[in-house]
């Protein structure tokens, strides 16, 4: 049986960590670019192409990284292997709405990542003073059905890229 001194000296290491147990979700730095270009790389083309937010090199997701200003670039780490990323951008661009962007490994699809990652970055967005929420979500990629279910609203619109424009009040 643990006591609370054991349970203490488990849940925090010299860094503050709680170790290999740990779910991580923390902004994206430069040197953080070769590990989201390899986790990119990995995933399975066809699996991968919904996702053009940036190229998949290194030096483009580095470049990226460090002219954000505004804009949000997250990791999701599992154990301290990244599983995911998502994004809010636009802020750089002058817009009030932010758009949504998210990816998940593969092997972690299905085990609530994106889900939590819209729940941090709605919340990021509503400490930042935004009102409302949008995703480009092509319907091959996630089912209008399914949208909904996360509590984005069809506006009607559409990309040139075929994507359907959702929004969501915050």
């Amino acid at each position: 049986m643990l006591n609370r001194k054991t349970m203490v000296a488990r849940s925090t290491d010299t860094k503050g960590s709680g170790g290999d147990a740990d779910l991580t979700i923390r902004p994206l730095r430069i040197d953080d670019a070769g590990t989201v270009s390899a986790m990119l790389l990995e995933q399975p083309p066809d699996y991968a192409r919904f996702f053009y937010a940036f190229d998949f090199s290194e030096a483009q997701i580095a470049d990226v990284l460090a002219k954000k200003i505004k804009d949000v670039y997250s990791g999701m780490f599992w154990r301290g292997e990244l599983v995911g990323i998502f994004m809010l951008r636009g802020w750089d661009d002058g817009y009030d709405v932010p758009s949504f962007g998210v990816f998940v490994a593969e092997k972690y699809r299905g085990g609530a990542f994106m889900r939590i990652s819209l729940d941090v970055a709605k919340l990021i967005c509503r400490l930042s003073g935004a009102e409302r929420l949008m995703a480009t979500i092509h319907p091959d990629n996630i089912s209008p059905r399914g949208a909904v279910r996360l509590g984005f609203l069809n506006t009607g619109k559409k990309t040139e890229a075929g994507n359907i424009v959702y929004q969501m009040d915050l």
